[in-house]
């Protein structure tokens, strides 16, 4: 074997390959950048405010699992043998099964993508029936995420990861493989739709339900449509960046395709640019929420001042009307579990004053 290429890469010639490794590094860089400045923001402003709620915690883990996954991305080409035929491998079997321990402790960035999305959905019930559900269980969200790493250091130890004809350099049998990636994959895909489904129907019904009652005020309506926005802007990224990938595996295993055969090589030039990328998307639906209350505050400054205030500056700008001064800094109020829905109007005005503390203990 150490003299003979990989014959499921045959069908690419070694320009498209070069291609897709160009692509898939310049895409991996750009994630590696957006998911550190999500890291710099929090940590930033945590040291401003001395504290920090749970969905900046939660994103804080998602974008340095993020920045660990795509700089395995990236490096992961050079690491696999040279016998495998890719341009630029110059790896031996040391360096194959260190890629194999990489790429499955990576997937905890996809992990924490089904966290977000019950964080989600764990902060609307809170918000329908008044219990703080988040604080409940997100100590508990975190730890799941040791699965990974205990799954990747048991691949070392036991010699999951090897190069073959169907898998380069991760784990050869197809038994563990589904076990310890393919199930929690699949879990977190269908989290991420049910959860969003409950979460569009109950916030759907909450802003109907304040059009006959004393409920939400305008801010506050605003307020739930731009959280709901945002927690679909997750989840479109996610299934973007992964869908390529998904796409290819199906043609594996139901059409008998390589994974690298040739007429698959636009799909394959998608993968290389989209399934490293969720960092990058990510950074964007991040700073949305500062970044235009910003704007508003300041229509007549550049858009390098109102960025650099969105990174930066903590003291995020209110939504105010006329009878309405509501504290929104979105990393407080819009994500707040004390954010009363309609049928607990009655205790508005109070939970108003402290849903901008709520989530910082």
């Amino acid at each position: 074997m150490d003299d003979q290429e990989d014959p499921s890469i045959d069908g690419i010639s070694d320009e498209q390959r070069t291609v897709l490794n160009v692509l898939e590094i310049c895409a991996s860089s750009l994630s590696v950048i957006g998911s550190a400045t999500i890291v710099f923001k929090i940590l930033h402003d945590r040291a401003q405010n001395g504290s920090m709620n749970p969905y900046d915690r939660i994103m804080l883990g998602l974008s340095s699992c993020d920045i660990f996954a795509s700089v395995t991305w990236g490096i992961g080409i050079f690491l696999y043998p040279s016998f495998t035929g890719h341009p630029w491998a110059f790896g031996n079997l040391a360096t194959c099964q260190s890629n194999g321990f990489l790429t499955q402790l990576s997937l905890s960035a996809w992990w924490y993508n089904c966290i977000l999305s019950y964080y989600f959905l764990l902060t609307v019930l809170s918000q329908v029936r008044q219990k703080n559900y988040v604080k409940k269980w997100e100590p508990w969200m975190h730890l799941s995420v040791i699965f990974f790493p205990i799954t990747a250091i048991l691949g070392l130890l036991l010699g999951w990861y090897n190069a073959t004809d169907d898998t380069i350099c991760w784990i050869t049998d197809k038994v563990i493989r589904w076990i310890v990636a393919a199930i929690p994959i699949f879990f977190t895909q269908l989290s991420l739709i049910i959860n969003n489904i409950v979460i569009y129907v109950v916030v759907r019904k909450s802003l109907r339900a304040s059009e006959d009652v004393d409920g939400l005020t305008l801010v506050q309506k605003r307020l739930k449509r731009e959280a709901t926005t945002l927690m679909f802007l997750y989840v479109a990224a996610f299934f973007v960046t992964v869908t390529p990938l998904l796409v290819r595996q199906l043609f594996e295993i139901y059409f008998g395709s390589s994974y690298y055969d040739v007429k698959l090589y636009p799909l394959m030039v998608l993968d290389s640019v989209l399934r490293p990328l969720q960092g990058f998307f990510n950074f964007f639906i991040y700073i949305k929420p500062m970044y235009t209350r910003f704007r508003v505050a300041n229509r007549d400054k550049s858009m390098y001042f109102v960025l650099h205030q969105a990174l930066f500056n903590p003291d995020v700008p209110q939504i105010n009307s006329t009878s309405e001064p509501i504290p929104t800094n979105p990393n407080q109020a819009l994500f707040s579990s004390d954010f009363l829905l309609p049928s607990h109007s009655s205790d508005s005005s109070s939970s108003s004053e402290s849903s901008s503390s709520s989530d910082s203990s």
